[in-house]
């Protein structure tokens, strides 16, 4: 019997990705994120949702993909990454999939070069190809603590 996972798929810079569902505490519209002196790289400020302070980053950075000004339409997926709840800004939402065991490939068959530390596989549903990321590996030991001081 087929194992299944339900991922949250999004775009970043017109890739998708997925998230396991589970990881999401929640999915926010985009509000102004308030920068932090001497931040610099993926971590973008922090944001007051509903009274607590939320470090929020942004995936482009880290893929080396363009950045991009953020709009209304942005949206702000917040996550529970080892303990630490943050947010990580998004493009869109473009929808929650279940996927088999059986549509997931693991990460052995990337070209080298790719660094798959935070890739869990690649899911592959209706002709599409999705990366999903492992979230508790997403942020290295040093961003980490870069959010821990924010």
């Amino acid at each position: 019997m087929s194992e299944t996972q339900e991922y949250v798929i999004f775009l970043i810079s017109e890739q998708i990705y997925g998230i396991e569902i589970l990881k999401i505490k929640e999915v926010v519209s985009y509000r102004k994120i308030t920068p932090l002196p001497n931040m610099k790289g993926l971590i973008k400020g922090i944001i007051n949702l509903r009274g607590i302070i939320l470090p929020i980053f942004d995936l482009r950075e880290k893929f080396h993909l363009q950045e991009t000004p953020y709009t209304p339409f942005h949206i702000i997926i917040v996550l529970e990454i080892l303990g630490r709840v943050m947010g990580v800004v998004v493009d869109e939402i473009s929808d929650v999939v279940e996927l088999f065991s059986e549509e997931v490939q693991d990460t052995s068959n990337l070209p080298p070069g790719i660094k798959a530390e935070y890739i869990q596989g690649i899911g592959k549903k209706e002709h599409e190809l999705i990366v999903l990321l492992n979230v508790d590996q997403l942020l290295s030991p040093e961003e980490l603590e870069i959010i821990d001081a924010a």
